[in-house]
């Protein structure tokens, strides 16, 4: 099917619905396609794309990172690269690291494992969702198999679903959702069931345009046929029952705890913490909870749809890629980094 096609009969959908449609992706990857597409304008008038709570990077508290460059002066720190820009309250990783903490950027943490030095204190910052827990499970699995004891886990992991409810719940209205693919290639279709009790269309999608076209035809149709069904047009590579492998490994090491996202707040269940009978290989970061009230940074406000990027004061002003004062700015999967390099 040509793409124009594609894209006339969105419009025609939506033009029989009768009103613009407001539609929330999750990924940060689904919300760079977007608008490096060009999607905003495209739609202009039949769809108000929000950006939702899916960037790892995005909904870490500040005061994980404070305790992480506390702990640099002593522990080596294992973090993916997009972590090292975060701003905690008083600096961020890789300010620290300038100052001499001992951090290190790490693209595997199962690749991390083998070139930890003999009797190195390490710490992996464990962070991400369902994407990211089964790789740091096996390397917990290596960590234990090669008897390194002076290796601890910092888990900030999270999972998708309790933080999808509580925004449904009491934050946000919204006819469609685009399920992040990522997540649902170790979920599967079936871990997001819970979506149809909210009455929303659901799909998910893979991350190039045509991918995101043939989601918002779904979405559309959906609504037309009130048909609330989770769709998946991501056949290539998500399953109905998921990666049974990688869950395993998620189940075998860690059990659910409470999480806290920004702009959502602490959440029962919406975290990943490693199961007590391997607590020797983890350290918790134990910090306030609370966000942080003196800043003119609207992340949180970002995060859950409540207003655009460029709406925050300090977007593109004191805020950029560069130079970020939020979250939402530092990762490349983050809606402000996002928008201001694809945006208007």
């Amino acid at each position: 099917m040509q793409t124009a096609n594609i894209i006339s009969m969105i419009k025609d959908n939506i033009e029989k619905i009768g009103r613009t449609l407001r539609v929330i992706e999750v990924c940060g990857t689904h919300t760079v396609s977007i608008y490096k597409n060009g999607f905003p304008d495209l739609f202009e008038g039949y769809i108000d794309f929000i950006s939702g709570p899916g960037c790892p990077v995005c909904v870490t508290h500040e005061g994980y990172i404070d305790r992480l460059v506390e702990l640099s002066s002593e522990w080596t720190i294992y973090t993916f690269g997009d972590l090292l820009k975060v701003p905690g309250s008083v600096k961020s990783l890789s300010q620290a690291r300038a100052n001499g903490g001992k951090i290190k950027i790490m693209y595997s943490p199962v690749d991390a494992v083998e070139s930890i030095e003999t009797g190195e204190k390490v710490i992996f910052a464990a962070v991400g969702f369902e994407t990211t827990a089964p790789a740091f499970a096996l390397s917990l699995e290596k960590v234990i198999e090669k008897g390194l004891k002076n290796v601890k886990f910092a888990s900030e992991l999270k999972t998708i679903d309790e933080p999808l409810k509580k925004l449904f719940q009491n934050h946000i209205q919204v006819d469609g959702i685009i399920l992040p693919g990522h997540v649902a290639t170790v979920i599967g279709v079936d871990g997001f069931k819970f979506v149809e009790e909210f009455k929303v269309a659901s799909v998910i999608s893979g991350f190039e345009g045509y991918d995101i076209l043939l989601s918002l035809l779904s979405i559309t149709r959906d609504i037309l046929n009130e048909d609330f069904t989770v769709k998946n047009e991501y056949k290539r590579v998500v399953k109905k029952e998921g990666n049974l492998l990688a869950k395993s490994y998620m189940e075998k090491y860690f059990e659910r705890s409470s999480a806290f996202f920004r702009g959502l707040g602490l959440i029962p269940g919406g975290g990943l913490k490693i199961k007590d009978e391997f607590g020797e290989y983890s350290i918790s970061l134990s910090y306030d909870h609370t966000e942080q009230k003196d800043t003119l940074c609207r992340c949180a406000d970002v995060l859950t749809g409540k207003i655009k990027p460029f709406e925050c004061p300090l977007f593109g002003r004191a805020c950029t890629p560069i130079s970020p004062k939020g979250a939402c700015m530092v990762s490349q999967e983050g809606s402000c980094n996002a928008y201001f390099r694809y945006g208007k």
